[in-house]
């Protein structure tokens, strides 16, 4: 019994330890595809990394889709 004590209790700091991990999901897809509110939800989860969305590459590619969106550019002109 005294060995089961123990061992149950580094199981459960495994399982924590495990499930702390705070990393953000990749985005799902190309900014250039998400609707407004997706592109909205993604700039909120950029939002809420802080200093590490300069580390992060898809919050840069939202932020640019969302400031061409804002500025109604195009990036595929018509040819």
């Amino acid at each position: 019994m005294t060995r089961l004590i123990p061992f149950a209790a580094s199981f459960v700091a495994v399982l924590l330890a495990a499930g702390c991990d705070r990393s953000p999901p990749p985005a799902k897809e190309a900014p250039k595809a998400m609707s407004g509110p997706e592109l909205a939800q993604e700039r909120d989860r950029c939002r809420d990394l802080g200093v590490k969305t300069n580390d992060d590459a898809a919050c840069k590619a939202v932020l640019q889709e969302r400031r061409d969106r804002f500025l109604g550019k195009d990036k595929d002109p018509p040819r």
